[in-house]
């Protein structure tokens, strides 16, 4: 399928350097580019109905950081 896309700046650096690094034309990389993304599993899980992040490295947040964030004053 042939079609027309704007794309940002920093989106068309990317699918540039993709392209170059991997020896492809810009038309196959957004093409290889959008099917990656599209096959990436979510960061999250649903726990009991609630969304719950999966971040790599991350820490868990427990009750008394949420009351903690709770009382202090914005």
């Amino acid at each position: 399928m042939r079609t027309t896309v704007t794309l940002s700046d920093e989106a068309a650096e990317l699918v540039n350097q993709y392209a170059e690094s991997a020896r492809v034309s810009r038309s196959r990389a957004v093409s290889d580019l959008i099917l990656r993304g599209s096959r990436t599993k979510p960061r999250f899980k649903l726990v009991n109905g609630v969304a719950v992040f999966d971040i790599p490295g991350g820490r868990r947040v427990t009750t008394e950081d949420v009351k903690r964030f709770e009382d202090d004053e914005f």
